[in-house]
């Protein structure tokens, strides 16, 4: 453990107190003004089955809670705040047939139209009729791209976590462990668990928890259009919902392998079990329903790559944790108390926990040059913890609030084997001695054969947040929202390289910081409801407060990276607020949405949206003197990056089981933080000039999509989509300046060039067949058994982009290599087929489920890293860049980790009740 930690660790223990007390006053401050997330609300109306009169005055009852709703002179109905999942709507009304409805589908945060016709009474007293009715797979109110995957059909595929679903998804790349939704980067992305965010704003993840697929009982996915209550995300949003306890109990345990019974793949272990019900204990001293639900994940393999003997954590317990090259652990504990049917209060601990060495990470990547050294690599390992509170109210049958309070915690260690970095051994390449015909004495081969990796990295973030939101349906034709969020932040880095250069003892380059920035944000909104017309229309206010540390870099007139100009930009565009400057930004939002007919819509939207930089790119090195040539520093004076985005879409149902829908999309990005070579104006500093960051880049994404869907009937589901689409932008990173300096790319180009992740054409098929119990489907006059399932997906999508190299020829005819524009080509594009079969097998309660999962079972070779002369992944025989040949630091091409990942098969055992 370091100084930081320590002082850190004792440090945080005295601030708590304040903090939690901080913001038990902003709830109470605040109690007024919330939105339940995990709700839906039901429209529609009643009519006379003979006269086709509307019906007032009938009572609608959702059954097994205490919701429901009477019609007005119009016969229209809402009833708001429903929980997330499958209900039965009772219809009554004297001189009527009761009717039920069963199978009605509420989703988290969507409104659905759910209609009645009652007939007039020609039963006997108490008799009903029964009708079977499911979501409808046309939602007119949706005003956005978004799709909700449930957790059957996370289920039914091969997929391990979050974000194994999410790059399914239309619109999503993937890209060496990133994701990116329609051409933005990976960190403009904003995942929520339980409407809490998971993001690191230092290291730029996303999604900084890990959350395993038989936790989540639903994902919703809005790669456009999203509402003014999201904010902080300029690509898209992923709300995951995890499971809740019921009345009864229920759970499962499920172990799959990849080396058993004569599979011997990558050494994949893999288990998880889930439990959840009604939790006795402290129902026998609370009022109302008390239910808890658990789960624990582990995820152990030795991949497809070369990997070290043993990892070692200094975090956790050296060894123990990390039995493998890629270790994933998380749990996930959720108490929910119905106190009664217009107050709920639920708790929720979520952990996670990863131990590698950073190959498949989009800050790491194989570690070639060390790879027969890979025990003297860095050893990474992530934390993640959130805890969150949350209490809904219903106020009325209209109107209803929740109030979340949470505690995101991260952090990010990196090191060699344990060591403190003044433990570190220069790398060294001295193995194998040859000599040439010349006779001269050839040492290395370009491997590091022993020493330790130069990095040594530790950083944490602790955000605390408070948030409230409320709705209520004001008229039939108006839903207001309104909420706000609060967060405060402690963030603490120390980044050493190379620590045996130097001599302050910090190494050739260094950075430390611990800085508490806050932030949060306003928003209203409002669904106005016309027959034939829906509009989402919202605004949304964000600001922040960088903090003291950068006021006082700002104020500091020693402060060799910033100009008396930058102190009096800083100064202009802020605002003071309680003796702290902060800076914001309004984003205003609009969604429409047309039924043209019952099986026609369409939609558009278009919305402001805005997100903080990294906030490396502010306090990098704002205090912090290195040796290093190649230095970059952060610029307090950043602004958010803005998008202007449009979208349009149209729908089409040819059945109640069958739609198709196609949408466009344009995104205008501006304000990307890049570095630029600045010189210093102080006449006592002489000629020096350094590197910094400024808002100075901007991007492109467009693009069409087409998705035809189909939901479960006659045993079979599923999707087909493809997308045409095109990311566009000055650079894929803001440190090209630096690339630059250090002789590692070539000049920047004032032109727009394809950005790293752009994938041009994405095609996609899933489709799962399904025979439930006591359903025998028939093959050619075969009646096959029951209880049983298949799941296909099927992907291709075009390669990686690259900078071409043609070769040619001299006046003297001497071979030199051309090189094209850069990422102008695209490589061989990319193919697999993931498969899942499953046969369940019934003992009383008890079901048991045997299957087979397979990834990329025809075994394509999809490269990831390209031979510019080829525009694939080199094999023997192919030609070699000049570049390469000749650099004497370079390596051999055939470096393992240029495909992604072979065939694997896994057999798995689940057991539940």
């Amino acid at each position: 453990m370091n100084f930081f930690t320590t002082w850190n660790s004792a440090c945080r223990t005295r601030r708590s107190l304040p903090l939690i007390g901080l913001f038990l006053l902003a709830m109470l401050t605040w109690i007024h003004l919330v939105e339940a997330k995990e709700t839906g609300s039901v429209v529609g109306t009643v009519i006379d089955a003979e006269t086709k009169v509307p019906l007032p005055g009938v009572n609608i009852v959702v059954k097994g809670t205490y919701l429901g709703a009477a019609t007005d002179a119009d016969g229209r109905y809402l009833i708001p705040e429903i929980p997330t999942g499958d209900f039965t709507f009772e219809v009554s009304m004297i001189g009527y047939t009761i009717q039920q409805k069963t199978g009605i589908k509420i989703l988290t945060d969507e409104t659905i139209v759910v209609d009645f016709v009652l007939e007039p009474t020609t039963l006997a007293l108490g008799q009903e009729i029964t009708v079977i009715g499911e979501k409808p797979l046309m939602e007119v109110d949706i005003t956005s791209s978004t799709r909700s995957i449930s957790a059957d059909e996370i289920q039914a595929s091969v997929v391990e976590n979050v974000s194994d679903v999410v790059s399914q998804q239309l619109g999503v790349v993937e890209e060496e462990g990133a994701l990116h939704i329609r051409g933005g980067r990976s960190h403009e992305s904003l995942f929520l668990v339980d409407g809490v965010a998971i993001r690191d704003p230092l290291s730029g993840a996303a999604y900084g928890l890990q959350v395993s697929a038989d936790a989540i009982a639903e994902i919703e996915v809005i790669t456009g259009g999203f509402n003014a209550e999201y904010g902080q995300a300029m690509s898209g949003v992923v709300q995951i919902k995890t499971r809740e306890g019921g009345s009864e109990y229920h759970g499962s345990a499920t172990v799959k392998s990849d080396h058993i019974l004569g599979l011997d793949y990558f050494n994949t272990d893999i288990m998880e079990f889930n439990l959840h019900g009604p939790e006795h204990l402290l129902s026998w001293f609370l009022p109302g329903d008390v239910t808890f639900m658990i789960n624990g994940y582990g995820f152990f393999s030795d991949t497809y790559l070369p990997h070290a003997k043993r990892l070692y954590s200094s975090q956790y317990g050296g060894t123990r944790f990390a039995p493998r090259e890629e270790n994933d652990w998380s749990g996930l504990a959720k108490i929910t108390w119905k106190i009664d049917p217009t107050h709920k209060l639920s708790a929720t601990y979520n952990r996670s926990l990863k131990i590698n060495q950073g190959y498949f990470s989009e800050y790491g990547g194989f570690p070639y040059r060390y790879s027969q050294n890979l025990d003297n690599f860095n050893t990474y390992t992530q934390e993640a913890i959130g805890i969150n509170l949350s209490w809904t109210h219903t106020i009325s049958p209209t109107t209803f609030y929740e109030t979340v309070l949470s505690r995101f915690y991260t952090s990010l260690h990196y090191d060699v084997a344990g060591k403190h970095w003044s433990e570190y051994i220069m790398t060294d390449d001295q193995l194998p001695v040859n000599t040439d015909s010349l006779g001269q004495v050839e040492v290395g081969d370009g491997f590091y054969d022993w020493g330790d990796a130069p990095y040594w990295h530790d950083h944490y973030v602790e955000t605390y947040t408070f948030k409230g939101d409320l709705t209520s349906q004001i008229s039939h034709r108006h839903q207001l929202k309104t909420g706000t969020e609060l967060s405060t932040t402690e963030m603490q880095l120390v980044d050493i390289y190379k620590p045996w250069l130097g001599e302050t003892g910090l190494g050739l380059n260094h950075d430390l910081y611990r800085v508490y920035p806050h932030n949060g944000a306003f928003y209203i909104q409002d669904k106005i409801v016309y027959e034939g017309l829906i509009v989402n229309v919202g605004l949304r206010y964000d600001y922040w407060f960088p903090g003291k540390y950068v006021e006082d870099a700002i104020n500091d007139p020693e402060a060799v990276t910033i100009s008396d100009a930058a102190r009096e930009k800083f100064k202009k565009e802020t605002f003071q607020l309680f003796g702290r400057r902060g800076k914001g930004h309004l984003s205003p939002r609009l969604g429409i949405s047309h039924p043209v007919s019952d099986n026609d819509m369409l939609f558009l939207s278009y919305g402001h949206f805005s997100q903080l930089p990294k906030y490396q790119y502010i306090y990098a090195k704002l205090t912090s003197r290195s040796m290093s040539t190649y230095q970059l520093f952060g610029n307090p004076n950043l602004n958010s990056t803005i998008t202007v985005a449009y979208e349009m879409g149209i729908k089409h149902k040819f059945s109640e089981n069958q739609m198709i829908s196609l949408t466009a999309f344009y995104k205008d990005i501006f304000d990307y933080p890049t570095s630029l070579r600045v010189e210093a104006d102080n006449p006592r500093l002489g000629n020096i000039s350094y590197l910094m960051y400024f808002n100075m880049d901007f991007a492109r994404a467009r693009g069409v999509e087409i998705e035809l869907k189909r939901r479960h009937s006659h045993y079979l589901s599923g999707t087909m989509n493809f997308a045409y689409s095109m990311a566009t932008g000055k650079s894929s990173t803001p440190d090209d300046a630096l690339l630059v300096a250090a002789g590692r790319l070539r000049e920047k180009t004032l032109k727009e060039d394809f950005l790293n992740w752009d994938r041009p054409i994405h095609f996609a098929i899933n489709v799962t067949f399904r025979a439930g119990e006591n359903e025998h489907p028939n093959l050619f006059g075969i009646k096959l058994p029951d209880n049983w399932a298949v799941n296909l997906r099927w992907q291709t999508q075009s390669g990686k982009r690259y900078r071409p190299v043609e070769r040619k020829e001299d006046s003297n005819s001497q071979p030199y290599d051309d090189y094209g524009e850069r990422n102008a080509e695209v490589g061989k594009h990319w193919e697999w087929l993931d498969i899942k079969i499953e046969k369940d097998f019934r003992w009383g309660p008890i079901w048991t489920t045997l299957f087979l999962e397979g990834k990329n079972v025809l075994n394509n070779k999809n490269p990831r890293l390209i031979n510019p002369l080829t525009g694939r992944a080199w094999e023997q025989g192919d030609p070699i860049p000049i570049s390469w040949a000749n650099d004497p630091d370079d390596l051999p091409p055939w470096n393992p980790s240029r495909y992604r990942e072979p065939r694997n098969l896994r057999l798995g055992l689940s057991v539940s009740w």
